[in-house]
C-alpha cells in the first residue's frame, strides 16, 4: 500500500513523502515551503505552498519512484490551503482562506503553468470578511466553499473561465470547510467547521442547491472547543466518516440507498487535531493526519465500516496535514 503524507515545513524534517506501508523509510521525499496539501493527475504531482501574504504552486512529474520539479508560480492571495484540476489537467482551481482569493490558471500538457484565467476576492454583498476553503470541478460546474460567509459558490466554467451562476447560503456561522460529492445520489456532504456539523446538500440543480438536513458531529456530552475538518466516503457509498479537531474524534456515518446519514460510532483519533483523513489499501485503511501530535494513524476499517480500537501503524511526521493513497492504487 502506497499513500501520501504532507503538511507544514519544520527544520530537518521532509514536509511531503510517499511511502509504502511495506517498507520503513518513505519511497520519495521532498522539503518544500509548507505544502499543507497536495492534487495529483496522471504521472504529475501538484503542491501548493501557503503563506500569510501569498501562495505558491508547483509540479512534479513522476519517475518511478521519484519526481522531478518541473514549474512553480507565485501568487496573488493569502493562506492558499486547497488546490484541485480539472480532469483533462486543462485548469488548476485553488482556495485562499487568508485573504479569501478564488482563482483559475491554466495548465499546459506537460504540467507547466500558463496564464492566470480567474482571480477575485469573493463576497456575497454583506461586507463579511471572504475566506474561501475548498472547491470542486464537476463537468461544466466549479464549486467554492466559502468557510466565513457560510457560502457554497457556483459558476459554469469552460477550461477554466468561470461565469457566476448561484450561491447557497448555509446556516449562518456554521462554517462550512469541505465536502464529498456523490454524483450518483447528487448530493453533497458538507463537514462545517465552527458548528461541527454533516450538512447534506440537494446537488441536482446547479442554479438551485439545496439544504436538506443537518446532522451533528460531536458528541452531546462534550463541552470543550472543537472544529470539524474534513470528510472521507467509502467506494461503496455505504460509510462516511469525519474528523473533529478539539474532541479529537472520527464520528462514523451509515448511509442509507437513498443517502440519509445515521451515526454509526465514534473512535479515537489517537492523537490531537485530525487535520486530513483518508480512506486508503481499498478502504481498508483510514488514514489520520494528526497536526497537533505530529503523526499520521492508521486505522484498520472492517467489511462493516468499524475503525480499529488501536492503530495498526504510526508514522512519526512534523505538523501534518494531508494524507492520501497514491493515485496508482486505486487503478
Amino acid at each position: 500500500m502506497k499513500f501520501w503524507i504532507s503538511g507544514y515545513s519544520k527544520k530537518n524534517y521532509p514536509s511531503a513523502a510517499l511511502y509504502d506501508s511495506k517498507r520503513s523509510a518513505a519511497l520519495w521525499t521532498a522539503d518544500l515551503e509548507n505544502p499543507s496539501y497536495l492534487c495529483f493527475r496522471g504521472p504529475y504531482l501538484f503542491a501548493l505552498g501557503e503563506f500569510d501574504n501569498y501562495g505558491t504552486l508547483s509540479s512534479f512529474r513522476r519517475e518511478g519512484n521519484t519526481f522531478l520539479p518541473v514549474d512553480t508560480l507565485r501568487l496573488e492571495g493569502g493562506a492558499l490551503c486547497h488546490i484541485t484540476t480539472d480532469p483533462a489537467m486543462t485548469f488548476l482551481a485553488g482556495s485562499c482562506w487568508g485573504t479569501g482569493h478564488f482563482f483559475t490558471v491554466a495548465l499546459r500538457p506537460d504540467s507547466t503553468f500558463g496564464s492566470l484565467l480567474f482571480s477575485q476576492v469573493l463576497d456575497d454583498g454583506t461586507g463579511r470578511k471572504s475566506r474561501m476553503h475548498f472547491s470542486k470541478i464537476l463537468g461544466d460546474y466549479l464549486y467554492g466553499v466559502n468557510i466565513e460567509l457560510d457560502a457554497i459558490f457556483c459558476f459554469r466554467q469552460e477550461q477554466g473561465q468561470l461565469t457566476p451562476v448561484s450561491i447557497l447560503r448555509l446556516p449562518e456561522g456554521c462554517g462550512p470547510r469541505h465536502f464529498y460529492a456523490d454524483e450518483k445520489r447528487q448530493l453533497f456532504y458538507c463537514v462545517t467547521e465552527y458548528s461541527s456539523e454533516l450538512l447534506v446538500i440537494d446537488s441536482s440543480q446547479p442554479k438551485q442547491l439545496r439544504l436538506v438536513s443537518r446532522h451533528p458531529l460531536l458528541d452531546p456530552g462534550f463541552s470543550g472547543e472543537s472544529t470539524g475538518s474534513t470528510l472521507a466516503v467509502s467506494r461503496d457509498g455505504s460509510d462516511l466518516y469525519a474528523a473533529n479537531r478539539g474532541e479529537d474524534t472520527i464520528a462514523h456515518f451509515r448511509l442509507s440507498p437513498e443517502g440519509r446519514p445515521t451515526l454509526a460510532g465514534r473512535y479515537s483519533c489517537h492523537g490531537k487535531c485530525p487535520r486530513h483523513i483518508a480512506l486508503l489499501d481499498q478502504d481498508r485503511i483510514l488514514g489520520i493526519a494528526n497536526q497537533n501530535s505530529d503523526e499520521v494513524i492508521l486505522l484498520q476499517r472492517g467489511r462493516d465500516g468499524t475503525l480499529g480500537t488501536a492503530p495498526a501503524t504510526r508514522i512519526p511526521f512534523a505538523s501534518p496535514s494531508f494524507v492520501a493513497e497514491e493515485p496508482l492504487e486505486r487503478l
